[in-house]
């Protein structure tokens, strides 16, 4: 638990960091000062830019894009671009870090990245059978060209404590009996990479605002800026998103 107060208190922290910077990024866009815009602008974007990365990765597992098509970087330079062009679409500092994820959500959705399963998935996600949920794990882990894709290569997600992503998975005492399962788990087979996978599984759009809410911590309010959803939406994409994280772990799990 101690870990899990750390790293909400570390986001929670950088959360204000870029509240912070949003004024002195608009006076010095202002100035035409914009070498030192970037400098600033680059120390708020390490979890934006590996946001991009993810959603490129994701999009390749599934053959959304060939190989080489688009580059992390390409679209981060992009960013950069568009942040300093559309500054001025931000009504007040504390929109700020969420809108800077809206900007790259829509880079990413230009790129046709994640439409094709938005829609299929959310409709259809509470028909998941667990023979569904089994395939959808072994397709994740091949590139549309049906090599493998290693998974470390998609494996840059921040919180790794097992207890805290549990935390937000359960919401209640009984990712504690979880934990004992884990635990007993450990050294026969990687529980700690059955949750990564898992995660990332889950349908592309219900994944990213999964993440947004456990691994940035923003609201439901947040997010819905972000995705252009309704917060109702929001808060029942992660409902769905985390019944269904829990059925994987039972089905792993708690069976003989």
């Amino acid at each position: 638990m101690k870990n899990s107060l750390h790293y909400d208190q570390r986001q929670a922290e950088f959360h204000r960091y870029v509240k912070e910077s949003f004024q002195p990024l608009k006076r010095l866009r202002t100035e035409g000062k914009s070498r030192a815009f970037t400098e600033l602008l680059l120390k708020v974007l390490p979890d934006v830019k590996r946001y991009i990365t993810r959603g490129l990765r994701i999009a390749l597992s599934r053959g959304v894009i060939s190989h080489n098509k688009y580059k992390p970087e390409d679209l981060f330079d992009q960013l950069i671009i568009d942040v300093y062009d559309n500054l001025d679409e931000v009504g007040e500092s504390g929109e700020f870090h969420a809108w800077l994820f809206q900007r790259a959500d829509k880079l990413l959705e230009e790129m046709e990245v994640e439409e094709e399963f938005a829609t299929y998935f959310y409709d259809d996600i509470d028909a998941y059978s667990r023979a569904e949920r089994e395939q959808m794990k072994e397709e994740f882990s091949t590139d549309g060209d049906g090599d493998l894709v290693m998974l470390e290569e998609l494996d840059d997600i921040s919180y790794k404590n097992r207890e805290y992503l549990l935390k937000n998975i359960f919401l209640d005492d009984s990712h504690e009996e979880m934990m004992a399962l884990l635990e007993q788990k450990e050294g026969k087979e990687s529980p700690g990479r059955l949750m990564e996978t898992a995660i990332f599984s889950l349908p592309p759009t219900m994944r990213s605002v999964f993440e947004l809410a456990t691994e940035q911590l923003f609201t439901p309010r947040d997010i819905a800026l972000i995705k252009g959803f309704s917060v109702d939406r929001i808060e029942k994409m992660l409902m769905r998103a985390r019944n269904l994280l829990q059925e994987t772990f039972k089905d792993e799990f708690l069976d003989p």
